[in-house]
C-alpha cells in the first residue's frame, strides 16, 4: 500500500496541473477575444476618422475647383459680352451709314415715281 498514496498524490497533482492548464487556456482565449474586439473597435474608429477627414478634404477641393470654374466662366462671359457689345456697336455704325444712303435712294425713287405721274 505504500505505492498507492504516492500514486494518488501524483495523480492529484497532475489533475491540478491539467486544471490549471485549462484555466490558463481559457484566460488566453478570453484575452484574445477581448483583444480582437478592441482591435476591431479601434480599426473601426480610425476608419471613421479617415472617412470624415477624406470627405472634408474632398469637399474643400471640390469647392475650390467649383470657384475656379465659376471665375473662368464669369471671365469668359464678360469677354463674350464685351465682344457682343463691340459687334452691336459696329452693326449700328454700319446701319447708320447705310440708312442715310438708303433714305437718299428711296427719296429719289419716290420723287421719280411722283414726277412720272400726272397730277
Amino acid at each position: 500500500m505504500n505505492g498507492e498514496p504516492r500514486k494518488s498524490a501524483a495523480i492529484e497533482a497532475l489533475a491540478k496541473i491539467k486544471e490549471a492548464e485549462e484555466q490558463a487556456r481559457a484566460i488566453v482565449r478570453e484575452a484574445r477575444e477581448k483583444l480582437s474586439v478592441e482591435i476591431i473597435k479601434g480599426a473601426t474608429g480610425e476608419a471613421e476618422e479617415i472617412k470624415i477627414t477624406t470627405l472634408a478634404r474632398a469637399k474643400e477641393e471640390a469647392e475650390t475647383h467649383k470657384k475656379v470654374i465659376l471665375e473662368k466662366a464669369v471671365e469668359e462671359a464678360e469677354k463674350i459680352k464685351a465682344e457682343a457689345e463691340k459687334e452691336t456697336a459696329e452693326m449700328r455704325r454700319r446701319a447708320s451709314a447705310l440708312m442715310a444712303e438708303v433714305v437718299k435712294k428711296m427719296s429719289l425713287k419716290v420723287k421719280e415715281f411722283l414726277e412720272g405721274r400726272p397730277v
